[in-house]
């Protein structure tokens, strides 16, 4: 087989196992093999596992919309431009610069982790395929700014990212303990838990948790995760109308009202949110006990790194305040960059606030009560801002595009490792 055909061969391997619906489908079916269950057991097990995250993904589709609406309104009310935190843009042209490299190094970071996970006691494997993925791009993005070779990218990319990616779960595992024994997180995130996992010893003696938070009669309904959170987002959209300008909203709204068009995607942000978490449940209630028969023979007693959604179950009002104080954190980092001339500016990417920002506010919520949540969320959030400016001169051909890739660990160790690569070149 010529070159050519070898690299054709490893994309669409890739592409089939780089899909975290076959993936994780995959790990299922494996698992309930190994177990010995019936055919018809095997078939609806690995059926619902990938149709869970498939809903998962429905779900963080139809969040997609009120996400930019806010986004939107947010920049056009603090009036700056700047580099804006966003995935899927900057993917996108990683992948069509290295996606060779991305996708190599990906595999090669994925046997190290297991490598490192049976042979260690910390047994941790990282399986949230996309995120994984966004890793390498980035990596393969910023070493190819220092003009190496392909072989160099995808080793030296594949081992350092394959350390991270069993480092991260690891860390993940060890804060997640007081919420779940069952899996993990893998998420670029690891430098927030952190943060919030710490940050708890503040609280600890004096804080209770977002769980037991009295409401008044009139305001149980708040108890419910999805309609606090919903009206946690409405009541962001109207302040942000307003600082923005209604003109502004109602062309975002074209022919709908701009209050009704607002109110819709409030509701909408909700809906997505329930929506995901039905697909959660769906496909952890089906992916564990199978991942259990993949451990028994390859990995035992490991834990899977899973997505950010994964956690939001052990904490639905620690979700709304950890989105809301991270949201806050930005956009007070975004005024104060603006404000002191600080360059480059970086504004809110919303769509992160919420994933990182939710999370953060479990993991805090757990170690440290409701006002662990909202300091480690919103100082989170405010650090993140500052970190992208830093990391963003040096992505190589991405600073073209205006756009860097959003969660703090690209933006933390991945800054140390620009750094440290930088004095050997």
């Amino acid at each position: 087989m010529n070159k050519g055909g070898e690299v054709s061969v490893i994309n669409f391997i890739v592409n089939v196992l780089g899909d975290p619906t076959i993936m994780l489908g995959f790990i299922a079916l494996i698992g309930l093999i190994i177990q010995r269950k019936k055919s018809g057991d095997i078939i609806l097990g690995t059926l619902k596992t990938m149709m869970g995250y498939l809903i998962l993904s429905a779900g963080t589709g139809i969040i997609g919309t009120p996400i930019n609406l806010l986004t939107t309104l947010v920049q056009k009310g603090l009036g700056v431009n700047g580099v804006l935190p966003l995935y899927w843009a900057v993917y996108s042209e990683s992948m069509l610069k290295y996606g060779t490299e991305s996708a190599l190094m990906f595999i090669v970071a994925f046997i190290i982790n297991i490598i490192l996970a049976r042979f260690t006691k910390w047994r941790n494997l990282a399986l949230t395929v996309h995120l994984q993925l966004f890793w390498t791009a980035f990596m393969a993005s910023v070493m190819g700014g220092f003009g190496l070779s392909i072989a160099q990218i995808v080793l030296i990319g594949g081992v350092f990212s394959g350390i991270y990616f069993w480092i991260s779960t690891t860390i993940s595992a060890h804060y997640a303990k007081p919420l779940t024994d069952e899996h993990c997180n893998f998420v670029p995130s690891s430098i927030g838990i952190i943060i919030a996992g710490e940050s708890g010893r503040l609280f600890k003696k004096n804080s209770k948790s977002a769980e037991e938070i009295s409401f008044p009669k009139s305001l149980n309904w708040m108890k419910d995760s999805i309609m606090s959170t919903s009206v946690a987002f409405l009541i962001l959209n109207f302040v942000f109308v307003f600082v923005a300008g209604i003109s502004v909203t109602q062309e975002i709204a074209e022919s709908t009202p701009w209050i009704v068009y607002v109110i819709l995607q409030s509701l909408t942000f909700g809906g997505g949110i329930a929506v995901i978490l039905y697909g959660v449940r769906m496909m952890l209630a089906e992916l564990i006990p199978a991942f259990a028969g993949v451990a028994e023979k390859i990995l035992p007693n490991a834990k899977l790194g899973l997505d950010y959604p994964t956690i939001f179950p052990y904490g639905g009002t620690a979700v709304m305040i950890g989105f809301v104080s991270s949201l806050v954190g930005s956009v007070c980092a975004t005024l104060v960059m603006s404000i002191t001339g600080f360059s480059p500016v970086v504004l809110p990417g919303v769509q992160i606030n919420f994933f990182e920002g939710a999370l953060i506010g479990v993991y805090a919520n757990a170690h440290g009560g409701y006002k662990n949540a909202v300091f480690s969320a919103f100082v989170t959030g405010f650090l993140l801002q500052y970190m992208v400016a830093f990391t963003f001169p040096f992505t190589g051909h991405l600073v073209a595009t205006g756009g860097a890739y959003e969660a703090i660990d690209f933006n933390t160790i991945g800054l140390l490792f620009i750094k440290i690569f930088s004095l050997f070149k």
